[in-house]
């Protein structure tokens, strides 16, 4: 039964004092929330509230008009969602009020540790000192808020998009179905700011090299003692294959000596939700750049494997989606969602069928959000050529291809690569998967070949937002300290890519 004609019948039902306790319909079970003898209101999904009908004046009014006015009064109280700003149609973003093309445009804006988003707080923009200098004295300085002057400084450059990161660990740190009530004030506190300025945001979870247990960023805790139990707070090890590839040897790592294989020093807050911020061995590792190594270690991927095969751990990933969905459902601003950063599995089959799951739960919420979909550390790197040749379609389902083609929220994201053969190489997906590409985390020399290509692009990134570790002082983390400077955190400028 569609909604419609559920809520016609519904009004039927009512008029006619027959109640049901729930009824089904195939977007989902509706049950009763409330019902007296004047209204009765009902729900469906994760907290979210559906219609509300009222038998007015039934005593008196003739049934056929009481019935066209319950049904109007049904369909009044449709909890719908806003209509996004921008929208996919066919092989480019547009607006939606006008249809007209979309180049998006604009920095990251990300924070990989507690408190997990920016505050909205604050005068002046973002204005990072990160430099030798005062990494050697341990006094370099960072930002902790979005506020309007950073919105403003943002349009006056002519950018109209920011990928705004929405880490799993820090959206969802324990494992229920809701979402952190914290995390929720500050995301509904920047998606406002972007409502009222027109500014396009995608949701990002931010994960680097898969997650907290592993040393890395993006899965909580929760959820790696439920893929990988036997290896939590253990020393990191590389499995077969990657152990045959040196850069991919976590033992080749930098950092990864001053632990070893000493099994106490791993030990150590094993289990803890801040076990990156706080073990010594992460904090070795995590003091250099972003290395891939991480991502391949037997954690990692047991991790990644329950994610993305069908069963219990993808469910939990649906869930967290469906969760950010109904949670920003009201907010136009917020267009476009990537399910998760640089995911590091070579199971290209199960990823992708991964994404079409997740992808149907997020557009039943939100029917005109665009959703990401991409490739084993979102490379670039897919030869040309090779698409043109065989459509690109390799270990992925013919199912899932013909979703990808025929839907009109699906666009394909990447990042870095070397111009001009990255640019050439999306520019063959777009055209063969029927799909807009979108660089989401760029160098300054990919985002401004991206753009002049009207290819949509983001840089990396507009602050570091964080304090942690020597060249801020050494806070005591998380008690003290603002975000996680881990993985590649760096760079940050709000004036990049000029």
């Amino acid at each position: 039964m569609n909604e419609m004609t559920f809520l016609f019948l519904l009004s039927v039902l009512h008029a006619s004092h027959y109640f049901s306790d729930t009824m089904d319909t195939d977007r989902g079970s509706w049950k009763v929330e409330r019902a007296s003898s004047t209204c009765s209101c009902y729900t469906r999904g994760l907290h979210r509230a559906v219609a509300c009908v009222c038998p007015v004046a039934h005593q008196t009014m003739p049934r056929w008009l009481l019935l066209g006015l319950t049904f109007a009064l049904c369909v009044g109280f449709v909890s719908a969602s806003a209509r996004r700003f921008v929208r996919i149609q066919g092989q480019r973003f547009v607006d939606a009020g006008t249809n007209a093309p979309v180049v998006l445009g604009g920095p990251n804006v990300v924070v990989k540790g507690p408190p997990w988003l920016p505050a909205v707080s604050g005068t002046k923009i973002c204005n990072d000192v990160v430099n030798s200098a005062c990494t050697a004295a341990g006094n370099c300085s960072t930002c902790s808020t979005f506020n309007q002057a950073d919105v403003n400084h943002i349009k006056s450059v002519g950018w109209n998009f920011i990928r705004l990161g929405v880490v799993w660990a820090g959206a969802q740190p324990r494992d229920e179905n809701t979402l952190d009530p914290d995390f929720l004030r500050r995301l509904h506190a920047i998606l406002n700011l972007t409502d009222a300025n027109n500014i396009n945001v995608m949701l990002d979870n931010h994960g680097d090299m898969v997650g907290t247990a592993g040393c890395g960023n993006g899965m909580p805790m929760w959820f790696q003692k439920k893929a990988a139990p036997s290896f939590i707070g253990k020393p990191l090890v590389t499995g077969f294959p990657y152990d045959l590839v040196p850069s991919l040897s976590i033992k080749k790592t930098s950092g990864y000596n001053v632990c070893g294989d000493n099994a106490t020093k791993w030990a150590a807050f094993a289990g803890d939700p801040y076990y990156n911020l706080k073990n010594d061995c992460c904090k070795a590792i995590n003091d250099g750049g972003n290395p891939g190594a991480v991502g391949f270690t037997k954690i990692s991927q047991a991790s990644m494997d329950y994610m993305v095969q069908d069963g219990p751990g993808r469910k939990d990933f649906v869930r967290f989606w469906t969760l950010m969905a109904e949670a920003v459902k009201d907010h136009p601003s917020a267009v476009a969602m990537e399910l998760m950063n640089e995911p590091m599995t070579i199971k290209r089959k199960d990823m992708f069928d991964t994404w079409k799951a997740t992808a149907e739960a997020i557009t039943a919420v939100i029917p005109d959000i665009s959703v990401n979909i991409c490739d084993i550390g979102e490379a670039s790197l897919l030869p040309a050529w090779v698409t043109k040749l065989t459509g690109g379609a390799e270990f992925i389902s013919k199912e899932t291809i013909e979703w990808i083609k025929a839907s009109n929220n699906v666009f394909y994201s990447w990042h870095y690569g070397t111009v001009p053969s990255n640019i050439k190489n999306m520019q063959e997906i777009s055209q063969k998967w029927n799909v807009p590409t979108f660089g989401t985390e760029l160098g300054c020399d990919q985002f401004k070949a991206a753009k002049a290509a009207n290819i949509s692009h983001s840089y990396w990134h507009y602050s570091a937002y964080c304090n942690t570790g020597p060249a801020f002082g050494n806070w005591k983390a998380p008690e003290d300290t603002f975000g996680a400077c881990i993985l590649g955190w760096a760079s940050g400028g709000s004036s990049k890519c000029l």
